[in-house]
């Protein structure tokens, strides 16, 4: 069974999160995110692709197949829909995407090297770590409505909640001869990633 508790929690203080979640994001830096977090919304598809390829089960397909459909569907509308309301353009120097970059390069590279096991260790942390500020943000009530609010409450939504226990139960039914320890650094490696793209939005 994966632990990575205090990993978890050590994400979850990250500055975007706090702001987000107390109302008190800038337009720039959320203009940021809406860019960079598109680009890794691709990564994700291409990730979930892979997983439906070498997927274990026919289970495994279709919850990889319907994670694939929402993120190309709601999630690219989303972004669309949110980049025309919203009042600022994003203001990124190099420095900030490439450190943005951070998070597809570990998540790909984690893929080529342990293939469907580190595809779903990789993507349960990213998805357990935005259902948990997701939903504790969403019942706070302090998220500003329009864009963010909409982000928000998508990512605490039953239906993501199924697709994060989904990744749980590919994860606790990877093969024993995977050692924990690899696992735990897919896993914990992909949080410190989350943490640094997210950092990017503000210089």
């Amino acid at each position: 069974m994966l632990v990575a508790g205090g990993e978890l929690a050590e994400a979850l203080e990250m500055r975007f999160i706090r702001e987000v979640s107390d109302g008190t994001i800038a337009p720039v830096p959320y203009a940021n995110y809406l860019l960079i977090e598109e680009a890794f919304v691709r990564t994700a598809t291409r990730l979930h692709g892979l997983a439906v390829w070498d997927a274990p089960s026919w289970t495994a397909v279709e919850a990889n197949a319907r994670a694939v459909h929402a993120l190309v569907g709601e999630q690219t509308a989303y972004f669309r829909a949110a980049r025309a309301e919203w009042p600022a353009a994003a203001d990124m120097s190099e420095k900030q995407l490439a450190q943005s970059e951070r998070l597809s390069e570990f998540a790909l590279e984690a893929a080529r090297e342990g293939g469907y096991a580190a595809v779903m260790t990789t993507l349960f942390a990213a998805e357990t770590l935005y259902h948990t500020w997701c939903s504790a943000a969403h019942e706070k009530g302090n998220v500003p409505p329009g864009p963010i609010a909409d982000w928000v409450e998508l990512h605490a939504a039953e239906p993501f909640h199924a697709g994060v226990r989904a990744l749980a139960a590919a994860v606790d039914a990877l093969p024993a001869d995977i050692p924990d320890a690899r696992v735990h650094a897919w896993f914990t490696g992909m949080l410190a990633a989350e943490t640094a793209f997210h950092d990017a939005v503000f210089g």
